[in-house]
Order: C-alpha cells, then structure tokens, then sequence
C-alpha cells in the first residue's frame, strides 16, 4: 500500500469511511471489543499500516467539549481539552445492526483490502508468489461481488452471506464493537485463504500449506480440546448468581462451598482471593459456625499452603487448575464476577473456566448481563443451569442534592470517588483542611496490600472518609454510607471520556453494603428496584448475634450523590437503567496454536508478527470474540532483542508479565530481568535492583520519615512540614513495588531462574509499610520563600471559615482524630507467615516428582 494511506495525505485517505460515510479523522478512540453502552459516534474503519503489526484501531474521539455550567468550575482536562458534555442520550443503548449493512461493509472495502501492503506481506509470509497473488485475488474479489451484490434485503443478506462461508454473527457482533475494522480484515483474509485452498491456479505445494495454516488456527470446537476436554466426561450443573451489588450472591455461593468436601474460590483480584481464604480458614463463611476449613491460597505472586490434603483452594481465576488436585475435580466451584469473561484484556480466563473446569457444581457469580451468554455457551455442551435471581439486600437512594462543591459537608461514612492521584491527593486535603476529617485512599496505582490497609483504617473508624479512584469498585469491603462523585468522566490516558454505565452501577452499589454499613441513615429518595424483596432478603439475612458472621448482618442502606450538582440530574436517570447484555464472551488461542503456526512461518517473523498472524487467521466457537493481545504486543517488542536465546514457550512467558509499559522504571527493570535470564538462565535480586535508584529512594524516604513526628503527636489544627523527598517519592514507591511484584511472579514460574524470592518479598513489605506511612502523612505542606497572591487569597479564605466556624460552635481550627491502629496490625499479624511457601520446598516437589 501506499505510504499515503499511512499519512492520512493521499488520495485514499480523504475517502469516507465505509462503515459511516464520515471523515476517518472523526473516529473515536479503539476500547475494549465488548459492545459499550456509551454510543460511538462511529464505528473505526479497517486498520490502515502504520508500521506496526499490533491490532489497534485509531481515531479521535468526539470534539464537544464543557462549557460553565452550574454548580462545576471550569477546568481543563489533562489533553488541553474541556470534560465532554455528557447527556442520557450518551449511554443509550446501540441499535442491533442489520446484515445487510455487513454486506455493504464487505462490499466496500475489498477494493482497498487486496491492495493493502499488510496483506501482501501476510501472503508473502504464506508463501504466495506475486502472480499466484494477483489472479487469485482478482477471481475472489469478483465472486464475492457477485455472490453479494445482488442482495435486496436482511434474509437475502444473511443467506448469501452463510451460503458463502462468512461469519454472519461475528460480523454483526464485529459491527457494534470498536474493532471492526480488524474483525473485517481478518473474515476476508480467511474467507479468501479458504478459497485460494481450492483455486485450480495455485501450486499444490502452497494449498497444503495454507490447509495446514487453516486447520491449526480452527479452534471452533475448542470445547472439545485440549485442556478442555476432561470436563466433557461430566455432566457439570451450573448455578448462576445473578443480581446487584450488594444482594447477597456471592454470599449464597461460598455456603455452598463450605460444605463441599473440596472445592475452590477462584476471584478477579488477589485481595478478594485473600479475603476468601482467610474466612474459609476462620470459619466465617456460610454454616461454619467459627469452625474452619483448612484452605490453601494460590494467585500470580502469592502461594500459602495451610495444608497439604486441604480440600478447599481460594485463587484467581487466570491461576484456577482446571483439573483440580490431581486431576479428580472438584465438588464445588465458585467463580466470581463472571460478568467479566465479556472483558476483552482478562475475560478469557473466565471463559476459559467455563468450558473446561472439571467440576461436578460450578457457581457463577455475577449480574444479570451474561444470562443468556451463558446458555448458550453451557447447554450445548450437555450441562445443567439454573438461574437464581438476587434484589440488594440494603436501599440504595439517590440524594435529593449534591454537596454544591463544598467540601465542608463532607460526613463520617461518605466515600467521594476522583479519577487520577493529583485529584485524590487534592480532595484528601481539601476535606481534612475544610471539613477536619482525616482520610484514607485507594487508587490503582497503590498495591493491593496497601489498599486494604487503608480500607482497614477507613472500616475501623480511623480515618473517617475514604477518597479512592474507581479501584474502590471491587476487591474491597468499605462501610460505606455515602458514595460522591467528583465527577462522571475521567482521563483515558487520551481524553477524558464518560464513565460507563457498569463503572457507575458498581461504584454506586459499593455504599450501604449489608453488614458494612454505619449508624447513620441516608435521607433521600429510593431509586426504583432499590430494595429487596421480603423473600430475598429472609433467604439471606444473617443473625445478627452470630459472632461467625460478622460481615452479613444488616445495614440501614447507603446513598449516592456528586460533588456538583450539575451532575447529579445524570446520576439520578443512570441508576435505574439496565446494563446491556454481553453478547460474545472472550478467548484466548491456545498456546499450542501459537507455537505450531510458528513452525509453518518464516523463521524471522517476530513474535508481535505471530500474535497478529494468530488473531488473523483463527476462526473461533459461537458466540466468542478474541481477546486482545495489547498487553502482550509492547513487551513482545522489548523482549524480541533476546529472542534467539529464549524458547517460544520462554518468550510467551514473559509477555503475560505484570509490566506497565507507561512505566519507564518498571520497563528498565523488565529489560534487565530479561536480559539476565536469556544471558545466564539466572537472575538474582542484586542484580536486577542493584544498578537502579529505586532501593535508594526507598532507603531515603524511611530516613525521612523516621525524623518526623507521628500524627498522634501533632496537636489538632497544627500543620506540619512533610519533607518534598516523601511527596515526590510515592510513584517512584509504587514502581518499585510493582517491580517486586514483577520478580515474585516470575519466581513462582522460573523459580531456579529467580532464587532470591525471600529477599523480594521482606522488601516488597518494607515498602508497603513507608508507602502507608507517607499516605498517613499527607498531604502535609512544603514551607515556601514567598508566597504566592493566589495562596495569600487562599489563606485569607480559610482564615474567614474558621473564623466562622469559631463562632458558631466555639471552636477554632477543625482538627483531625489520629487513632492508633493496632487492631489492624494484629490482624496482619497473624497472617504474616502462615502457609508461605518457599523457593527450596519448590524444588524439592519439582525433584520429586
């Protein structure tokens, strides 16, 4: 193709696009395949080259921007751009497209697909000769014109269509999802490799080939392959836990798993993995009644084996054995938040679950969006599903009006939910110097173990407000009595975008959670289906007298509101509305798949190349869409470098790495981890964390903090001086942390290749414990030379609200509780060392067996 088309110059690239008729520069920019209840404006076109083989789609989102309204001052986002206008009519749901539209789309870009150079270079890697090429290109491209050029409506369509071999359903699923362009591009070079196979011009050499390239990629009967094949010899009965948050289902699931002789938890996140297990080993899940079942732990970078012959396993779902302890199965299974086999990054690890967990109960937990999937995928299989429908089990209200901008009304109990680091560290300190109420947060970017302990300072009353990013919508149990966004958009790493409508309902649902609820009632309008059913809620409340039950007795109910009150009207319409339904579930090929189509290529195809050849070719079972390869593509590129001294197996490995490539650090840190395992086979700890500045950062901000007063010793309105070491330091702190995490993963898969282990994690908790205690500090203040007029104004303001606060209570300065938190160091106390396992008991199972 032409490099015209890659600069959006040439005369192809001021053609409409043939999905919408509209500019290609107005597209929006790619999301994940699942359909988004936020309507596109269009739909991407066919990826043009861009001298890379990644499957991306490109495009600009929607140019409206905010203008002053209400209530909201007027900012810039972190793209020079105002926050989008959202209205209802953004999160209406799209309209089902017609087969006949396939057809057009078809239709329109096969001009332009036999010419492109990313094709050519596919058919070079193939094996095709320029002539074989262009005749057999020239004959496909006329007898798909003339098998559908002469449909007239959606019946004719869809019979031409599946007469002629095209996926009529994952076209139209293709259609509504932000991958179009790539799903088009990938039917038409298989529907044309399938026609090449039996063109009587091409060498019988290059159709035996291309029948062995078809073949490899046919995963439509993945169900009954591979891995998945063992749970075919059950007839498995699914139940499936649908409701919303907050009513009760997962719940219902572990009682039935505590009264398995064995089973397994398998969750989304590690600390819900964590928090299954301890409860399991407590004894307070279901009918244990304070006596606990012996558990194991297994996720990506933690192992804790309680006991060799424990029946019972909390994981996460990517580190499910399929099998079970020796291949036997299990009795029960629960699986946690299956809305999320939909998600195109981690979805199919739940699919994946699904299909081939070996399992004679399998519990789905989740809300009402994957009903219908699941049938589909289930019962053709011969298993058994029963639905069993969850109300919430506490009120969910809407408020009659926003907090109007003002943090002073900030309540014990309230959660107010921002969307990057700055904004929480700003909302933290506005609201501890405005309202006197000390605050936790939760974000992202913190580790997990560090989040819970600040959930722990929030639960238990220590911090009375909790201020986190939307990583506060899963993984964590908060008494929550009020949720307040700050606002409904936040920064993609782009522009600010709108909120989903899931993102919102999950958020929304964290407040009043049953049994976390505080002392204090909402005032404010019920949301219609807000509360349970009497049924509903017999069947789970539990008695509030029951010491083994602490987390399930119940709670007054929670609210929700926004910060402006411009918002607000958007909130109050959303609530109510119902998620649209998740129509594919995702997969992910098989790596055997990947490494025998490897063989059949040329021997300099870089991976990223492999991984684009994979998701073009692959024809996939009903009802599923491939999951995307966007984590692996950029590390696949930093690893290709010591490609000749990694196997295939090796090189895949490390692209399932928990590496953020926007992190400069972590990604000099996986260079050396990489480099040092191709090299020797042998990477220690000092020679990974050695040559960097991150264990000397840590080492200065411990020296730092060890000079400060705690806040237990600071006098109430007093503000202190935090040294800038310890506020500059938090991201270098979490990038050292994930660097950890990083080695620890990798020792649990190549643990001769990565001895040092013990080392990583005494490590990894010296920094959580000075990242807790730099977060305990902030926001804290840096003494300035000359202050600024725009922090005189400031100071003058808040002299004058203290001033009024002075006379109207009696009081001066508002002033901060600090409460030491030894009930929550007891707790992680306890679980300190239990169960962890050791580098060296590893390698004696590895010798034993």
């Amino acid at each position: 193709m032409s490099s015209s088309l890659t600069r959006r110059t040439g005369p192809l690239a001021s053609r409409l696009c043939a999905f919408c008729r509209s500019s290609p520069s107005s597209l929006p920019i790619a999301g994940p395949s699942r359909p988004s209840p936020i309507r596109s404006l269009h739909v991407a076109p066919i990826a043009r080259d861009r001298g890379s083989p990644h499957r991306k789609s490109s495009g600009r989102g929607p140019s409206r921007q905010r203008a002053p309204q209400g209530g909201r001052p007027l900012r810039h986002d972190r793209a020079g751009q105002f926050p989008p206008v959202i209205t209802p009519k953004d999160y209406a749901p799209r309209q089902g497209s017609r087969v006949g539209k396939v057809v057009q789309v078809i239709l329109s870009r096969l001009p332009e697909w036999i010419i492109s150079s990313r094709t050519h270079r596919r058919l070079d890697a193939y094996g095709f000769d320029a002539n074989t090429a262009k005749i057999t290109l020239r004959d496909w491209m006329g007898g798909v014109e003339a098998g559908l050029s002469g449909v007239r409506d959606d019946a004719g369509a869809r019979e031409a269509l599946q007469s002629r071999g095209w996926d009529v359903d994952g076209l139209l699923h293709a259609l509504v999802s932000e991958e179009a362009g790539t799903a088009f591009e990938a039917a038409m070079l298989r529907h044309y490799l399938e026609y090449t196979v039996l063109h009587e011009s091409t060498p019988h050499s290059l159709a035996a080939h291309l029948r062995q390239l078809l073949s490899i990629t046919d995963i439509s009967r993945l169900p009954f392959q591979g891995q998945n094949l063992p749970a075919r010899s059950l007839t498995r009965h699914f139940h499936l836990h649908i409701g919303p948050t907050n009513s009760g289902k997962t719940y219902n699931a572990l009682k039935a798993l505590s009264r398995a002789d064995t089973g397994a938890y398998a969750g989304p996140l590690r600390l819900l993995a964590h928090e299954v297990w301890e409860r399991l080993n407590l004894g307070t899940v279901g009918e244990l009644n304070g006596k606990g079942r012996a558990c194991n732990l297994l996720t990506g970078e933690e192992r804790r084996i309680v006991g060799d012959d424990a029946g019972l396993l909390s994981c996460t779902v990517e580190m499910l054995p399929l099998g079970g302890a020796g291949g036997d199965g299990y009795d029960v299974v629960v699986i946690d938040e299956i809305q999320m086999m939909g998600d195109p990054h981690r979805g199919g690890s739940w699919t994946t679950a699904v299909l081939g967990l070996k399992a004679k109960e399998i519990h789905l937990c989740g809300d009402e969006t994957t009903m219908d999937l699941l049938r589909s995928l289930v019962e053709p299989l011969g298993d058994q599903l029963t639905v069993h429908r969850y109300n919430r089990l506490t009120p969910l209200v809407v408020s009659d009006k926003s907090l109007n901008g003002d943090y002073a009304t900030v309540q014990p109990g309230d959660c107010i939910v921002t969307f990057s680091r700055t904004n929480i560290f700003a909302v933290k300190k506005a609201v501890e110097q405005t309202a006197g109420r000390k605050c936790a947060v939760v974000y992202g970017a913190l580790p997990p173990e560090t989040r819970a302990e600040q959930a722990r300072e929030f639960n238990e009353g220590r911090a009375e407000v909790l201020v986190a990013s939307d990583a506060v919508g899963m993984g964590l149990n908060l008494k929550i009595n009020r949720m307040i966004f700050e606002s409904l958009h936040k920064f993609n790493g782009r522009t600010e975008v709108p909120l989903s409508l899931t993102q919102i309902k999950q958020i929304a649902g964290r407040a009043g959670r049953f049994g976390q609820g505080r002392t204090s009632s909402p005032t404010a309008t019920p949301t219609s289906g807000a509360s349970a059913t009497s049924s509903t809620a017999e069947r789970n409340m539990a008695d509030p007298a029951d010491p083994a039950l602490p987390d399930e007795t119940p709670a007054p109910g929670g609210e929700v509101t926004t910060l402006h009150r411009v918002d607000l009207p958007l909130l109050r319409h959303l609530l109510p509305t119902p998620l649209p339904s998740i129509t594919h579930a995702t997969v992910d090929v098989p790596f055997g798949v990947t490494e025998q189509l490897a063989a059949l290529l040329p021997l300099s195809t870089p991976f990223s190349e492999l991984l684009d050849h994979v998701s073009n070719l692959a024809r996939l079972p009903p009802h599923t869409t491939l999951g995307t390869t966007q984590h692996k593509a950029p590390l696949s590129d930093l690893i290709e470098p010591m490609r000749e001294h990694l196997s295939l197996s090796e090189f895949d490995l490390f692209t399932y790495s928990p590496v953020n490539t926007r992190d400069q650090r972590i990604v000099d840190i996986f260079r050396t981890i990489v480099s040092g395992y191709a090299m020797t086979g042998k990477v220690s700890f000092d020679e990974v964390f050695g040559p960097s500045k991150l264990l000397k950062t840590l080492d200065a901000v411990e020296v730092a903090l060890s000079t400060m007063p705690s806040p237990l010793q600071i006098q109430d309105g007093k503000r202190w001086v935090l040294p800038g070491i310890v506020i500059n330091s938090l991201p270098v702190l979490e990038s050292l942390h994930k660097s950890l995490v990083l080695y620890i993963w990798l020792s649990f898969r190549l643990n001769v290749a990565f001895p040092d282990r013990p080392i990583a994690v005494e490590v990894k908790a010296r920094t959580e414990a000075v990242l807790e205690q730099s977060l305990e500090h902030l926001p804290g203040l840096r003494r300035r030379k000359k202050l600024s007029a725009e922090d005189r104004e400031r100071i003058r303001a808040q002299e004058a609200r203290e001033a009024e606060q002075e006379a109207k209570t009696g009081k001066g300065k508002v002033g901060i509780d600090w409460r030491p938190r030894d009930e929550g160091e007891r707790t992680r106390e306890r679980w300190r060392g239990v169960g962890l396992v050791q580098p060296e008991q590893e390698v004696e199972k590895d010798s034993a067996a």
